[in-house]
C-alpha cells in the first residue's frame, strides 16, 4: 500500500550505515510494502547487498541508464523503478527505453516514474506510454514533482488515467503547498493502491506523511484496524536515526498537539476530550499534557494539580495564577511543572508565617 521514501532521505543525507540499517528495521514495524532507494546512493553508503528477505520490499531507483540497471543487478535489487522527466511534446527518450530492455533481460520487476507527470494532459501521458516496452512493467508512478495538483484534480486525473494505462497506477505527491497528504488520499479513494509516503513528510520536495495517511485511513475512511499505539515512538526513533527530531506541532506525532493551555480550552478538554482532540493521544502512543502559561485560567491550575492528587483552595489557585502569568510573560514561555510546584510550595510555606504574625 505505502511506498516509503524515508530511507532514501537518509541515503541523501549520507546517514551512517548503522543508522540506515536501523531505519530499515524500524520500517518493518510500519505498514510499508515497498521501500525506495537510489541505487547509486545505496552503493555510496556502503549498504550490504540486497538479501532474500529484502528483495520483495526494496526497490532501486535509477535514472534510466543501462549502467545503473547493471549496478542494481550487481547489488541484488530484484525490483527497480526508472525515473524520467519527459519534455512537453516529446516521447520517452531512447536512453530510458534501452534501460528498460536491459532490465527486462535481467528478469527484473520494473516500475516507471514520470516525475513531472502533472505537467502533462491525460492524452499526453497515454502517448508517452506508447513508447515503452511493457514486458515486466508492474506500475506507472504518476509524480507531481512541482506540486501542481489539488485533491479534486487528482481524483479526476487518476480516474481517467486508470482507463488509459495498462498497468496499475502509483501516486507520488509532493508538498510545496501542503497538499501532498490530501492529494494522496484523493488518489487512494479512487482506487490507486500504491502511494508514496515518508515519515513526517520528509524529502527535498516533501512527501505525504505516512502517519497522516495511516490515521486518515483509520479514522476518516474507517478502514484498517492496525495497531497505532506505537506510531509516535517509531516515527520519532526513525527521525532520530536520521539526526532529526519530531517538530512539536507535527500533526499526529508531535508532542504539543495534545498540549492544552488556555483556561476555557483546558476546562473543555477535562470535561470532554473530544471537544478538542480528534482521537485520544494514547491511540498513537502520546499523552495529554495540561500546560500553564500566560493564557491559563484557574481551571488550568486546578486541573494540573488534580493530576498530582493535590486539591487547591480557591485562594491558592488565584494566587498561583497571578504568579504563573507574571512569570510566563517575563520568561516569554510556558511555566514548566517543576517551577509550578516550587511556586505552590512557596505559597504553602508562607501561610504559617502570616498566621504567626497575626497571632502576635
Amino acid at each position: 500500500m505505502w511506498v516509503d521514501q524515508t530511507l532514501q532521505e537518509g541515503l541523501r543525507r549520507s546517514s551512517s550505515r548503522e543508522n540506515l540499517i536501523r531505519v530499515l528495521q524500524l520500517l518493518e514495524s510500519l505498514p510499508v510494502r515497498v521501500i525506495d532507494s537510489k541505487v547509486t546512493d545505496w552503493e555510496k553508503c556502503d549498504l550490504p547487498r540486497i538479501n532474500t528477505s529484502l528483495k520483495k520490499r526494496i526497490r532501486g531507483r535509477i535514472n534510466g541508464t543501462v549502467e545503473e540497471v547493471e549496478l542494481a543487478y550487481k547489488l541484488g535489487f530484484e525490483k527497480i523503478i526508472v525515473d524520467c522527466q519527459p519534455q512537453l511534446g516529446q516521447g520517452i527518450v531512447s536512453q530510458v527505453c534501452s534501460a528498460l530492455f536491459a532490465a527486462q533481460m535481467r528478469q527484473m520487476n520494473i516500475g516507471i516514474c514520470i516525475e513531472n507527470a502533472s505537467q502533462f494532459s491525460i492524452d499526453e501521458i497515454a502517448f508517452l506510454w506508447r513508447d515503452i516496452p511493457i514486458d515486466r512493467i508492474e506500475t506507472l508512478a504518476y509524480g507531481d514533482k512541482d506540486s501542481l495538483l489539488d485533491p479534486l484534480k487528482t481524483s479526476q486525473i487518476m480516474i481517467l488515467l486508470k482507463q488509459k494505462i495498462p498497468v496499475p497506477l502509483e501516486f507520488h505527491g509532493h508538498n510545496a503547498y501542503g497538499l501532498a497528504t490530501a492529494n494522496s488520499l484523493a488518489a487512494y479513494q479512487v482506487g490507486v493502491k500504491h502511494i508514496a509516503t515518508a515519515v513526517a513528510g520528509l524529502g527535498l520536495n516533501g512527501h505525504a506523511a505516512l502517519e497522516e495517511l495511516m490515521m486518515a485511513r483509520k479514522r476518516l475512511l474507517g478502514e484498517g484496524m492496525m495497531d497505532t499505539s506505537q506510531l509516535a515512538l517509531i516515527c520519532s526513533q526513525i527521525l532520530s536515526m536520521l539526526e532529526l527530531t519530531v517538530p512539536k506541532a507535527k500533526a499526529i506525532i508531535g508532542q504539543d498537539i495534545f498540549s492544552h493551555e488556555s483556561g476555557i480550552h483546558v476546562d473543555g478538554v477535562v470535561k470532554n476530550p473530544l471537544l478538542y482532540e480528534a482521537f485520544s493521544p494514547e491511540e498513537v502512543g502520546l499523552v495529554r499534557r495540561l500546560v500553564v502559561g500566560k493564557h491559563s485560567g484557574t481551571a488550568s491550575i486546578h486541573a494540573k494539580f488534580r493530576n498530582w492528587n493535590i486539591h487547591l483552595s480557591q485562594e491558592e489557585g488565584n494566587t498561583l495564577l497571578k504568579q504563573v502569568r507574571k512569570l510566563a510573560v517575563e520568561q516569554k514561555k510556558q511555566v514548566d511543572d517543576l517551577v509550578l510546584f516550587d511556586l505552590y510550595q512557596s505559597i504553602k510555606s508562607s501561610v504559617p508565617q502570616r498566621n504567626s504574625s497575626c497571632s502576635s
